[in-house]
């Protein structure tokens, strides 16, 4: 049996609408919702919301109905004026045995245990592709949180190692807990069906290549849509599909594409609504995710579990996550990505080893056993702050 234990897992991105659907809004609800079927019945599990305002209820509401939860932490002050204050977490929430400050950043703690989430350095491996306000916020505040933290959690070992080798951070106190794919993400049941629901709701015939996710520098799209001009050259029909909202330094990447006329048969879906993530993964020819710099890429397993043929990239955490069940490519290396995207595409026996080992591997990925490292590291956690009392 375990000792009584309030637990605090900051969720503030849920109530966000610039982070919905994205990797951290995702890695929130699902880490909320999976969370009390394996932690002990004695702890006492709660969402925290930093800087709370009226605006993001109805984001709150709608994400903790999701993940099952109803006793959400509040606290409206800034988390900038906290820092700048030396307010403890105490201060804002009560009494606290553990703060899991998911998010990159921890709060300063005066007796809780601390458990730090983080999903990249990118603002010491690529800050030119963040806006410079972002890293220096980012500097200011992850190394001081990786070094006040009892333990670490790395979403994948590319970022474990990137703490170890770039933060200084103990090996012996950062854990890897992978991501995971949900049950929704699954193939066609009724392929005729699903074709007709595409041409209703976005005007498209299976069968085109696709990229979901937020577009942003990172993700590399511009050397995906230029690879998809080298296919296009060939004689290749298929629409280059993005599907997700636009992010950080979007405007000005979207206009040199288009400056190099690079944007010539790309289809901008914009964002899309859960319901209809698995129908876009599985009526694809292909799938692409070529990023530069990803924490972990939770697009690869999605599609792969919906029975999409998957082309990534041969840096950061991709090929942790991919495994042998993509074609991998350089990113810097358009025709490469053109190269992989045509073998994935077209019908015939690569085509469909991709897809049986992309479930094969997908179904390895769950939100569960995710939720069950978290509760292992909560437990050393809990020991390490003992151990300081």
């Amino acid at each position: 049996m375990s000792a009584a234990a309030r637990i605090l897992v900051e969720a503030t991105p849920l109530a966000l609408q610039g982070y919905h659907r994205a990797g951290a809004w995702r890695y929130c609800l699902e880490l909320l919702r999976h969370l009390p079927a394996v932690a002990p019945a004695e702890w006492r599990l709660q969402p925290f919301f930093h800087f709370f305002r009226r605006r993001h209820l109805a984001g709150m509401r709608s994400a903790l109905e999701l993940a099952g939860h109803d006793a959400p932490v509040l606290s409206r002050w800034h988390p900038r004026l906290v820092r700048a204050l030396g307010w403890p977490i105490e201060r804002l929430a009560g009494p606290v045995d553990l703060f899991h400050g998911a998010f990159d950043r921890l709060p300063r703690c005066r007796r809780a245990a601390r458990v730090l989430t983080v999903h990249d350095l990118a603002f010491r491996r690529a800050p030119e592709g963040l806006p410079p306000q972002w890293v220096a916020e980012l500097e200011a505040t992850v190394p001081p949180s990786v070094a006040a933290a009892d333990r670490i959690l790395a979403v994948s070992e590319f970022t474990r190692r990137d703490l170890i080798e770039r933060l200084g951070a103990d090996p012996e106190r950062v854990h890897v807990a992978h991501h995971g794919v949900g049950p929704e993400m699954r193939p066609p049941a009724d392929p005729e069906r699903d074709a007709d629901l595409l041409r209703r709701r976005f005007g498209l015939e299976p069968g085109y290549l696709l990229q979901l996710g937020t577009l942003q520098p990172n993700k590399n799209i511009e050397g995906l849509c230029a690879a998809y001009q080298i296919l296009r050259r060939r004689g290749c029909k298929r629409p280059l599909v993005l599907a997700g909202g636009p992010g950080w330094m979007f405007e000005p990447m979207w206009r040199r594409i288009v400056a190099r006329g690079d944007d010539r048969g790309v289809v901008r879906l914009g964002y899309v609504a859960d319901e209809d993530v698995p129908l876009l993964y599985g009526s694809c020819a292909a799938f692409a995710l070529v990023s530069r710099l990803e924490g972990f890429g939770i697009p690869v397993l999605e599609a792969m579990a919906c029975g999409a043929p998957v082309v990534a990239a041969d840096a950061c955490s991709l090929p942790e996550v991919a495994g042998d069940a993509a074609l991998l490519a350089p990113p810097d290396d358009p025709a490469a990505i053109a190269a992989a995207l045509e073998r994935a595409a077209e019908p015939g026996p690569e085509r469909e080893r991709l897809r049986a080992a992309g479930r094969r591997r997908a179904a390895g990925f769950t939100w569960r056993r995710s939720a069950e490292a978290h509760v292992e590291v909560y437990r050393l956690a809990l020991a390490d702050a003992a151990d300081r009392r």
